[in-house]
């Protein structure tokens, strides 16, 4: 025999869900959309960097990247979630390097650099310098590196986004 209130709790109960499930459908599609938008100068934006001519460029006068305008800093590009972050380093006055954070020997993350060296975050002593060529093993290859070009306080990075 079922009564009036045990219909309402069930009632509820199913409503708390689909709506749980509602909210969270929402969330993701919201995620997705924009994800890859693009603004009036005609540059496509994923994960809130600049797209132009295939190349992420960042601009160096923005706050977020000025740290690149210190010889010996770095700091870290976040392509997408499911991408490892790109390290981007200040090598000299004209020079800008960009590499993978993945260390090459067992595929821990690489820290930013301190004082011109990028340890590996594993505590095996794994080293790079800063454009991300092996300085102490156990590491035996270089990080994998990007073409970049630094055109008018604007970094140019060729990475393939396949």
């Amino acid at each position: 025999m079922k009564n009036a209130f045990s219909d309402d709790l069930v009632n509820r109960r199913k409503f708390l869900f689909d709506s749980g499930r509602l909210v969270v459908m929402l969330s993701s599609f919201s995620l997705l959309a924009g994800a890859c938008t693009s603004n009036d100068a005609g540059e496509n934006r994923l994960a809130d960097l600049v797209i132009e001519q295939g190349k992420i460029v960042l601009d160096l006068n923005e706050s977020r990247y000025r740290a690149l305008n210190t010889i010996g800093s770095g700091l870290k590009i976040e392509i997408t979630r499911q991408a490892k972050p790109l390290i981007v380093t200040r090598v000299s006055e004209t020079r800008i390097a960009a590499f993978s954070s993945q260390c090459t020997h067992a595929g821990y993350e690489v820290l930013l650099p301190e004082q011109g060296i990028l340890a590996c975050s594993s505590g095996h002593g794994g080293a790079f310098d800063l454009e991300g060529r092996v300085v102490n093993g156990p590491a035996r290859s270089n990080l994998p590196s990007y073409e970049t070009q630094l055109i008018d306080n604007r970094v140019h990075i060729a990475y393939s986004f396949r």
